[in-house]
């Protein structure tokens, strides 16, 4: 018998709190590199599938390497280069000038309307709410900027707690201040490999949040929006 679900948490970048691509587009024609936001949406799904292709494969053998992020990062910034047509001589410093905007703690401050309210009526319905995020040690900082922090009663970043998704240890850690079991709870992220497949191997129950259709195949719950995640707890 599947026991109900007490506890959710969610990813925090492009699952609750969103880059302003949109300034980051019009920043690039400017600089004579024409780009739009499909562009970014591009480079991210090819920045996606590269890191699942590299990660997957040692996930299953259980090899847990201590950081991810900057494969996808790379792979990322890589294919968004060619996309906009970026010359080889300039990609160095243009890639530099966009890692540095994608650190910018503020820049990540885009919010769907319908996030607060969303969460509110799972704390309403009595579900404890968390974040599970890979940062650099900002984000709880940011989700109380955009509104977000008070919402949930644990929030960790892997920059403070010194572990990084997809390691087990960092959901474990989330599980405890829960007072729940794996069981009993659910992870919603972004990425499949890093997100599902870490929440697969601390126990938890995985649900990809596919905002730019990334994973048409993958093999777990898939929403397109967080209203959709009532569907699956209807589920569940």
């Amino acid at each position: 018998m599947t026991e109900a679900i007490r506890a959710i948490f969610f990813d925090a970048g492009n699952t609750l709190i969103f880059p302003r691509i949109e300034e980051l587009a019009q920043e690039l024609t400017a600089q004579g590199y024409p780009a739009t936001v499909e562009d970014f949406r591009a480079a991210d799904r090819w920045g996606r599938a590269k890191l699942d292709e590299i990660l997957w494969p040692l996930l299953r053998q259980g090899q847990l390497p201590r950081t991810v992020d900057h494969v996808y990062w790379n792979e990322y910034l890589r294919a968004l280069m060619e996309q906009v047509h970026v010359p080889e001589a300039k990609r160095g410093d243009v890639t530099d000038w966009l890692g540095a905007r994608f650190r910018e703690v503020n820049f990540w401050s885009r919010v769907f309307p319908e996030t607060p309210v969303f969460l509110d009526s799972l704390r309403a319905r009595g579900y404890y709410l968390g974040v599970i995020s890979n940062s650099m040690g900002w984000i709880e900082e940011q989700l109380g900027n955009v509104g977000l922090a008070r919402r949930f009663d644990t929030i960790l970043d892997s920059a403070v707690v010194g572990i990084e998704k997809p390691h087990p240890g960092i959901f474990r850690l989330a599980l405890e201040r829960a007072g729940v079991r794996a069981a009993e709870a659910i992870f919603v992220g972004d990425t499949y490999a890093t997100d599902i497949g870490g929440a697969q191997l601390a126990g938890l129950r995985g649900v990809l949040f596919d905002f730019i259709g990334a994973y048409p195949d993958a093999d777990c719950p898939r929403i397109r929006s967080l209203q959709e995640l009532d569907q699956v707890l209807e589920r569940l």
